[in-house]
Formats: C-alpha cells, sequence, structure tokens
C-alpha cells in the first residue's frame, strides 16, 4: 500500500481558533496515529503520513478518527489556487484540489442545514 503526506488543517467557514484552543487540547495529546499537531499559518494543523491505495484513502480515515475521538472537522489541506486543475491522477495535486473541496463541503453543508445523505445524494445525481 502506498503511504501519503498530508497537511490536514482545521479551517472553519467562519471564525479562527487559535492553535491553543481548547478544542484542540485532547487531539494535540493523542494525534492520529501517523499524524503530528503544528501550525499551518495562523491554523491549527496535523502532519500526517498515512497509508492508502489513493490520497482520499489515507486522508479519509484520519479525518473520520479527528471528528469521532475529538470532535473536530477537518477542512482543509492547504491546497491554494483550488482553479488552478492538475490532471495528474489520484494521488497528485489534483487529488489534494478534489479532497479539499470536497472537506469544505463537508463542513460548509453541515453550516447550511445539508446532511452528509444530502451532500451524496447531490453528487450521486449531479456526477452520475
Amino acid at each position: 500500500m502506498k503511504s501519503h503526506r498530508f497537511n490536514l488543517i482545521h479551517c472553519p467557514a467562519t471564525g479562527i481558533p487559535h492553535f491553543t484552543d481548547a478544542r484542540y487540547g485532547s487531539l494535540t495529546a493523542t494525534p492520529p496515529p501517523g499524524c503530528v499537531p503544528s501550525h499551518w499559518d495562523m491554523y491549527f494543523s496535523l502532519r500526517c503520513r498515512r497509508p492508502g491505495e489513493t490520497l482520499l484513502d489515507a486522508v479519509a480515515p484520519v479525518c473520520a478518527e479527528v471528528r469521532a475521538e475529538h470532535g473536530v472537522l477537518m477542512t482543509d489541506l492547504g491546497v491554494e489556487g483550488l482553479w488552478e486543475w492538475s490532471c495528474d491522477g489520484q494521488d497528485g495535486h489534483g487529488a489534494a484540489i478534489v479532497a479539499q473541496l470536497l472537506l469544505m463541503a463537508a463542513d460548509r453543508g453541515q453550516q447550511l442545514g445539508y446532511s452528509v445523505d444530502d451532500l451524496l445524494r447531490f453528487l450521486r445525481t449531479a456526477a452520475g
């Protein structure tokens, strides 16, 4: 299985929690295996190296662990220039863009009252 390196950032659409925010206490003390807490600009971040067949396969379980064990929905991979498309496969920059957009949709959709099922239904309908 491949190993993937990525930065997973808590960058909510509203407000910028400080790195020392109480919600990060348990996450800093016991980060997911293969991840180290760090700063990403002004945001809380995890620098991770995790296994997965693709980048999405590596990122998703970390997000699930953090959400289930620490109550934080990680929302960002630190990708800038989301409009600068790169069709370089399931482990390249294009994959990071897709993962970031999906994480942002999960966070922002929840804030608007959409469930995960609502978002999945949208993707299935729109993308076929």
